[in-house]
């Protein structure tokens, strides 16, 4: 996801949540008719807000890549009858005791994965939402299979203008995934070699159950295969089954080619997938969202079975 992307979800989503914050506030100033609105019919004091402070937590979706990208996690709003008539400065602190308050199962975002360009953002005359507060997130730094967490609030807002007692706080909840991270319907084809049965299927189908392709790094996924709720490769007999006792990774390079595949966890069994040396074409395509997979089960004891996967992407994985 670059960071242009990013700047229009957050700046779509801050809209909206603004446009509905006037009704839905519980300020119990704004409830006193203390102070106002953007709306321009009132007459209170000047208040600053976090909108999306509403949201307990916010979750952000980032694309797994090397080093640190920048994210507008948020803006803040300035509530009055007309917009801020001088520019204006609004300062934060990072608060970690905010993310376990909102979910006790999310980790803390740890230091050394991001950087904080400034605390204090800026309205400029005539603004009624600041510039964007904009953290610098290394995901290089992260497990991907857990979901981190940052929280900030208002510390400090110049001229004496009161900040909202309800929306000072927000947290940002992080899941980390690549391009190739998605739900995939799984079409496949094994050539079974002399020592399997000749009843099981030897010809191209298509799997009934979803397949997930899950962040394991910036440029992995591991399989996760829905009809056990494990990593099992799809293996078709005579009914639905699966290779148990490993999960295949799939590795690709900065042209999307399919480089690697490696095996987690390693198991007593010597059961492994590995990339088939007889086919160059493994790949994701960008256009389709398609991965195309040649690969070789491998077992002590067995000859080895070319697989040949095709896996569509249909959705984003929750």
């Amino acid at each position: 996801m670059n960071k242009a992307y990013i700047t229009k979800c957050w700046s779509v989503a801050l809209l909206a949540v603004v446009v509905s914050f006037t009704a839905c506030l519980k300020d119990q100033g704004y409830e006193d008719g203390e102070y106002g609105t953007i709306t321009g019919r009132t007459t209170g004091k000047k208040f600053i807000s976090i909108p999306l402070a509403a949201n307990r937590p916010n979750i952000v979706g980032v694309e797994a890549k090397p080093g640190f990208q920048d994210l507008n996690l948020f803006s803040f709003s300035y509530d009055y009858e007309k917009p801020a008539e001088s520019a204006l400065t609004v300062t934060v602190a990072v608060n970690v005791g905010l993310v376990a308050s909102v979910d006790p199962t999310l980790e803390v975002l740890p230091a050394s994965a991001y950087k904080i360009v400034s605390l204090t953002t800026n309205f400029k005359v005539g603004q009624v939402i600041s510039d964007p507060f904009v953290l610098q997130l290394n995901t290089n730094a992260l497990d991907p299979t857990k979901k981190y967490a940052v929280g900030f609030s208002i510390t400090t807002v110049s001229d004496g203008v009161q900040m909202s007692s309800n929306l000072n706080d927000v947290v940002f909840a992080f899941t980390i995934k690549n391009k190739y991270d998605g739900i995939y319907a799984f079409r496949g084809r094994h050539d079974h070699p002399a020592d399997r049965s000749a009843t099981w299927l030897r010809t191209v189908y298509s799997y009934p159950y979803d397949i997930y392709l899950e962040t394991t790094n910036a440029t992995s996924v591991k399989m996760y295969n829905d009809a056990f709720g494990a990593g099992f490769h799809p293996l078709f007999t005579t009914g639905i089954s699966g290779y148990g006792g490993t999960e295949i990774n799939f590795e690709f390079d900065a042209s999307d080619k399919l480089i690697n595949t490696f095996n987690s966890p390693a198991v007593a069994t010597t059961r492994q997938f590995v990339l088939n040396p007889a086919v160059t074409t493994s790949r994701y395509d960008v256009a389709s969202k398609t991965v195309f997979a040649a690969i070789l089960m491998e077992q002590t004891g067995f000859i080895p079975t070319p697989i040949y996967d095709t896996m569509v992407f249909v959705k984003a994985r929750p």
